[in-house]
Order: structure tokens, then C-alpha cells, then sequence
């Protein structure tokens, strides 16, 4: 595998390459209008994901008693390290601005640009919703609660704990608020979409090509260490304990995991492509394969590769040794190259293997 083929190959745009998408066949695109409405079910229940979680998180928390003598809710209250936009923010615009980036300046293919977008959505809600339950249903309270409180007393009755209605606070959104400390969701939010940025990046960076370049670590470790850090500062704050923020990491962690596996194969597997996502679900006809360029390479602009045959779909996977033919005189195999693969690539080679049998006699 030479050298040129680790590089990121970026180019800028052609013209060209917005002019085809004003000018392709009538076969293309009734394809993709096919192909849009495939979709359409992903997004509605998407949509409903996401809504069903923003509604949630206005519903009450549960609410638990305590004792005033709590050390663990006495902290003082203290403005947020990290504004609540920037979890959120970060979460969905990273994995997108990314996307973006490998759209415009390296594959041109419109459906690894559809998966991130959808992903991201799908996990952002599963994780918001899932977030925002536990919340709710946990009802823990933050260590900055007596602050938020300001109770009428200052000591529990004999024998006995108190509950909210010592409290004296008439901001009943800024008490609720204070009794939906498990699990922290700025940790949950900034690992879901910081996980998904870190395994489209390693994916499309090619980090499971078994070669070493630190430059890949660097790049898929950030996101996740600035995930780190907008946990870490919710105990700086005193909003959250740190099982408020483990918890909440580990949940993040592997709801972005999930949400991206959805879409795209895994990113450290040396056997297969990481660098797209699954084929599309209408297979790109042969006759159409020239649509589109990379690198000087024929690609097709929203389609994968291994999909090049109508009503056929090519494994992602390397193909297995055959065995020999035992009543043979010989046996050849003939790999194929599929488009945007360079024949001498081992691990990202697309090939369509051919078993040739000679009979002995």
C-alpha cells in the first residue's frame, strides 16, 4: 500500500461537481426521490424522539425528602462553568461540521452527509429523552439545593426529614431544576455527541488501517477529553455530584455509540471500509456509476460503492479464502476492483472475488 493512499486527499470543489446535481438523469433521480421517501419514516420518528424529549424535561421531578443537616446539598450556589447552550450546541454541530467538511472537501457522497445528520439526531434524542426520564424519576437533589431552597427552618423536626414545602423559594422552575441532579446532562449531552464526532472522525480518518499515526489519536481523543472537561467542571460548579457525572457520561457515551452504529460500520474494524457509511437502500444502477468524482477517481456523489449492480448489494467485509476444488487441475481467483479502490489495497480493497475451476479432465 503506498503512502498516497494514507493521505486525507482533500481537494477543493469543481464547479463541475455542483453542476451535476442540477444535471442528472431522468433514472437518477427518480432513484432519489425513491430513495428521500425511503427515509422519510427515520425522520418523523426522529423528530418524535427529539420532541417527546424536550417535553419531558418540562415535567416536575420527583419529590424526595431531606435532611437540612445534608452536608452533600449545603454548597452555595454558583453560576454555571459551562452555559447550558454549549452541550447541545457542541453535540449536534460537531459530527455535522465535520460531515460537511469530508462533503465539500474529499468524497462529494451526499449519503455519508444524510447518515451523520440523521444519527446525530437519533442519538441527541434517545439521549435527551432517556436523560430527561431518569431525571425525573430519580429526583436527586443537587448539592447546591438548600441554596435554591432557602428553607423556613434550620433544623429538622425531631425524628423526623423534611420535604419541599420548608421551601421559601417562589421560583418553582429554578427549585424543580434543583431536584434533577442524576444523571448531570451536560455530561450526558456532550459525551452522546462528542463519542459520535470522535468515531465519524476516527471512521473517515481511517484509524483502523493498522499503520500509526499519532496525528489520528490526537484528532479522535480531543472531542472526548472536552467531553471530559464539560463533566468534570458540573462538580467545579457544584451542580452536580460526580456519580451525577459518571453516570451520566457512561449513558452519553454509549447512546452516541449506538446512534452512530445505526448508520455506519464499525470504526475500528480492519476488515472492512470504515471511511462511509451502509450502502443506500435503493442500489445505484451500474449504467449510473460515473456520476460524481473523488480524487480524480469515479465515485458516485450520494451512493456507496459496493452497490453498483441493480438489485445487488456487495459485503462489506473481506471475502474469505475459498477452499480448493479437490477434483480440480487448478483453480484461479480473480479479484475484480470495485470504483474509488485501488487494486493493491488490502484492507479497503472492494473487490468482487471470481472463482475460476479446471476440471483434471
Amino acid at each position: 500500500m503506498s503512502t498516497k493512499e494514507h493521505t486525507l486527499g482533500l481537494s477543493l470543489p469543481r464547479w463541475s461537481d455542483f453542476q451535476r446535481l442540477f444535471h442528472l438523469p431522468k433514472e437518477e433521480r427518480r432513484r432519489r426521490w425513491s430513495l428521500f421517501k425511503n427515509y422519510i419514516p427515520d425522520w418523523i420518528i426522529v423528530a418524535l424522539i427529539n420532541m417527546a424529549g424536550g417535553l419531558i424535561g418540562k415535567l416536575g421531578p420527583r419529590h424526595r425528602e431531606f435532611s437540612l443537616s445534608d452536608q452533600s446539598i449545603q454548597y452555595s450556589n454558583h453560576y454555571s462553568y459551562v452555559p447550558n447552550f454549549v452541550p447541545p450546541l457542541v453535540s449536534y454541530t460537531s459530527p455535522v461540521l465535520c460531515a460537511l467538511f469530508f462533503l465539500v472537501f474529499r468524497r462529494r457522497n451526499w449519503h455519508d452527509f444524510h447518515c451523520t445528520v440523521l444519527g446525530i439526531f437519533l442519538a441527541m434524542g434517545l439521549n435527551n429523552t432517556a436523560t430527561n426520564v431518569i431525571k425525573n424519576a430519580a429526583g436527586r437533589l443537587r448539592p447546591d439545593f438548600i441554596d435554591r431552597c432557602q428553607p423556613n427552618i434550620t433544623e429538622n423536626p425531631k425524628l423526623k426529614l423534611v420535604d419541599y414545602t420548608v421551601c421559601t423559594q417562589t421560583n418553582l422552575a429554578y427549585l424543580h431544576e434543583g431536584m434533577r441532579s442524576f444523571p448531570s446532562g451536560h455530561a450526558s449531552l456532550a459525551f452522546c455527541g462528542l463519542t459520535f464526532t470522535s468515531l465519524y472522525l476516527a471512521s473517515h480518518l481511517r484509524y483502523n488501517d493498522q499503520r500509526g499515526h499519532a496525528y489520528k489519536t490526537i484528532v479522535f481523543y480531543l472531542p472526548l477529553f472536552f467531553a471530559g472537561l464539560i463533566g468534570i467542571s458540573r462538580t467545579a460548579d457544584y451542580h452536580h455530584h460526580w456519580q451525577d457525572v459518571l453516570a451520566g457520561s457512561i449513558m452519553g457515551a454509549f447512546i452516541g455509540w449506538f446512534g452512530y452504529r445505526t448508520y455506519f460500520p464499525a470504526a475500528f474494524d480492519p476488515n472492512i471500509p470504515t471511511d462511509r457509511p451502509y450502502p443506500s437502500r435503493i442500489p445505484k444502477p451500474a449504467n449510473l456509476a460515473h456520476i460524481g468524482e473523488s480524487h480524480g477517481r469515479v465515485l458516485p456523489v450520494d451512493d456507496d460503492p459496493l452497490q453498483m449492480e441493480t438489485g445487488s448489494s456487495y459485503s462489506m467485509r473481506k471475502p474469505e479464502p475459498t477452499a480448493p476444488c479437490s477434483t480440480c487441475q487448478l483453480s484461479l481467483s480473480v479479484h475484480v476492483p470495485l470504483p474509488d479502490t485501488p487494486a493493491s489495497n488490502d484492507y479497503y480493497g472492494r473487490t468482487h472475488e471470481t472463482i475460476i475451476h479446471i476440471p483434471s479432465n
